[in-house]
């Protein structure tokens, strides 16, 4: 049954006000339409969001823009926002198995001769396949269904020789990105991650992945972008149901029913299930988001008075891959005061702090700070945690992922439009996939479906 009769209230309703779907009504409002965004939090950004720490802006989500993200670059020239250089001056520190530090100066940790061969040549490896594979279309691989049913822990032990080489790399895809164990997905599901980075290197080298921050911080973006659109977004207003047929959708939330010709639902599908519709969605599309899961992430901000690292030398960046704590960045603001790190507990690291109380939680996090740039770690000002996986209207992070085989049997159908029905989420972006930059993609892509349906 198509929505009840009636003027509609505007041409396309966009659900979720993250960064894709601002960047779709924004994309929308420039070709002429009238929109209106429903967001369910009492903010906009989604997974994008500021806070203040001392007077100084700080990120809670998503923060860093590398050099080749060009659609972010374009977009953030567009409103006026600059970017600063990611602290990286002095050594680095890597902690191995045997809790020892090691100080080093460049890119590449003190690994042993054995251990940079068996991790080169791994990544050389997954940087062959990567490139091989189309990351709109990750499923149309010759070999997808058998990538697709090899776990990327399976591929680990069957092509990495080197133990520290494999944990290496095992918590940079796994701990790094999927925040996933990496028994649980695939190794396609790996693959489509680096591809739509463009490679290894820009996937895992913190001098590009993690190049530049957003002045101001990041959910300046989708602030500026809601701005323009004024009285069109709509906060507080999670949708309860989409009646949705040739005539176009009527779209509820708990105080309201809007009507339009189509719909842009930008939000990570695995919330999908939250909205009623009616008729109800196709059965592909509803065993797609069952298969389909966001992994488990804290983030973590410690906050200090001054970046004290820097007096010794250190960067403030850090690697750790058998501890609690396994990455570190300086995460100060430009001017450099306070001192802020950032780390993140993710996977398995993840499920084992939310077991744990918050005192202990603090206590390992400012331990594994520790080990990493020195004993002043466990004195900070304040130490701020957002567990995304607690957040209801994301329920994880950085990404929704398919567990192993679901990425050939539904990756397609998360794009697939239904009537009016168009998607969007960096979730199922090709290129920047679980980035901004996938965002921004994905939201003008549904705004460009949106005008070739018309």
């Amino acid at each position: 049954m198509g929505p009840v009769a009636g003027t509609r209230d505007a041409d396309v309703v966009v659900v979720g006000a993250g960064i894709a779907g601002l960047c779709a009504a924004r994309a929308l409002r420039a070709a002429g339409n009238e929109v209106i965004v429903l967001e369910a939090r009492d903010r906009v950004g989604g997974r994008v969001w500021n806070t203040e720490v001392l007077g100084q802006p700080q990120e809670l989500g998503g923060q860093w823009v590398a050099p080749y993200q060009t659609e972010m670059h374009a977009l953030l020239a567009e409103l006026g926002l600059e970017l600063f250089h990611a602290y990286r001056d002095g050594d680095r520190v890597f902690v191995d198995a045997d809790g020892t530090a090691h100080r080093y100066v460049g890119h590449d940790a003190p690994l042993g001769s054995a251990a940079e061969r068996s991790y080169a040549s791994a990544a050389a490896a997954l940087d062959a396949l990567a490139a091989e594979i189309d990351p709109e279309a990750p499923w149309d691989h010759p070999r997808a269904a058998e990538l697709d049913a090899t776990s990327f822990e399976a591929w680990l032990h069957t092509e990495v020789e080197d133990d520290l080489a494999r944990d290496l790399l095992r918590a940079y895809l796994s701990g790094g990105y999927m925040t996933k164990p990496s028994h649980t997905f695939s190794l396609l599901g790996g693959l489509w991650t680096i591809a739509g980075a463009g490679g290894v290197e820009n996937l895992f080298e913190p001098d590009l992945c993690l190049h530049s921050r957003v002045v101001g911080g990041s959910q300046l973006l989708p602030i500026r972008i809601a701005e323009a659109l004024g009285h069109r977004v709509v906060l507080g207003a999670p949708v309860r149901s989409i009646r949705w047929g040739q005539d176009g959708v009527t779209v509820a939330t708990a105080g309201a029913r809007m009507h339009a010709g189509q719909a842009v639902i930008a939000i990570p599908p695995n919330l999908t299930g939250t909205i009623r519709f009616d008729p109800p969605l196709p059965p592909w599309r509803f065993r797609a988001e069952q298969g389909i899961s966001q992994g488990s992430v804290i983030k973590v901000l410690a906050v200090y008075e001054r970046p004290f690292w820097r007096e010794e030398g250190l960067s403030g960046e850090g690697f750790a891959p058998y501890g609690f704590v396994r990455e570190v960045y300086d995460n100060s603001p430009p001017g450099g005061e306070p001192g802020v790190l950032v780390s993140f507990l993710a996977a398995e690291r993840c499920e084992q702090a939310e077991r744990m109380s918050p005192d202990a939680r603090r206590d390992a996090i400012l331990d594994g700070l520790a080990r990493l740039v020195g004993d002043r770690a466990r004195s900070p000002v304040d130490v701020l945690e957002v567990d995304w996986s607690a957040e209801e209207w994301t329920r994880g992070a950085y990404s929704a992922t398919f567990e192993i085989g679901g990425l050939t049997r539904f990756g397609a159908d998360l794009r697939r439009r239904i009537g009016p029905l168009h998607w969007a989420c960096t979730d199922i972006s090709g290129v920047g996939n679980m980035h901004m930059e996938g965002a921004i993609r994905s939201g003008k892509a549904a705004a460009a479906a949106v005008a070739d349906t018309r």
